[in-house]
């Protein structure tokens, strides 16, 4: 059965490496890759749905003994490395993870990552995503989750604030809405998860040139797949591209225009029963 495809980003080279970016970017502000929290054992076995470019299996697996497994899901594998360049306990498939999960995979992992799902999922609901990682989990697994709150956006100049407005637009006229990802903890305990770690805010000083540049190359991808769709709702491409360009041009006089970054552990209570 075919997946569907809603991802607006692109998956070229850029898009690729600003993906990878974003990994640095997130193992630097929660300091790891996999949270020191989670007991690591040899036959472990760690999922990550919505994998890439597949990075943070492969930083993981440099971490971690051979024998544990390191398995990703993407609706694509348009951005997965060849598999030759796979260590030999990382596969990447393909896989809906708003669709149910295969029967083989409920109940099979230890961990479940996922992170910036902020551009995927739309209308504000999250349910199916929820669902889906929980289905995956063995009673007493863990899911770790790094999000990017662009419903929290911090501003720095003119340009920046311009922007504001039109990104506002322009996420609206595709359906977005950010109200789910400071909702989730809330959200993971109504489908029966433990929050056992919830982290937001400012990030450091150091971090806001990545952020700013990963964010913004996102912003390219965002306002191409949006002018394409043609929706009436959008303000003017022109006027709106122009706005972006002279952002980016002002980030040199100090401007800014960034999200807030969140992250978040739950756990799945150990007497859980599985289910699809």
């Amino acid at each position: 059965m075919a997946v569907r495809d809603n991802y607006i980003l692109s998956r070229d080279l850029d898009a690729s490496l600003r993906l990878d970016c974003q990994h640095l970017l997130a193992k630097m502000y929660t300091g790891y890759t996999l949270s020191p929290q989670i007991p690591v054992a040899p036959s472990m076995k760690i999922a990550e749905i919505g994998t890439g470019t597949g990075i943070w299996l492969l930083d993981l697996a440099s971490q971690l003994p051979s024998t544990v497994v390191l398995d990703g899901f993407d609706i694509s594998d348009g951005q997965f490395p060849h598999e030759s360049n796979l260590p030999s306990n990382v596969k990447l498939s393909i896989m809906d993870s708003f669709d149910q999960v295969p029967p083989e995979l409920v109940g099979k992992y230890d961990v479940v990552h996922l992170r910036f799902w902020v551009c995927i999922v739309r209308g504000n609901n999250v349910e199916k995503l929820i669902h889906h990682a929980k289905a995956l989990l063995k009673p007493g697994g863990w899911i770790q989750w790094e999000e990017a709150n662009l419903g929290r956006i911090v501003t720095n100049g003119d340009e920046a604030r311009k922007f504001v407005h039109a990104a506002e637009l322009v996420l609206k006229s595709l359906n977005f809405d950010f109200g789910w990802i400071e909702a989730l903890p809330n959200t993971l305990e109504s489908h029966g998860l433990e929050v056992v770690d919830f982290k937001t805010g400012r990030i450091p000083p150091s971090l806001v040139p990545l952020i700013i540049k990963t964010g913004l190359a996102g912003w390219f991808e965002i306002l191409d797949a949006a002018y394409r769709t043609q929706a009436q709702s959008l303000p003017p491409e022109k006027e709106t591209k122009d706005i972006l360009l002279r952002l980016v041009e002002a980030l040199k006089d100090g401007a800014a225009y960034y999200w807030t970054p969140l992250s978040l552990l739950a756990r799945k209570p150990a007497g859980t029963a599985l289910e699809p």
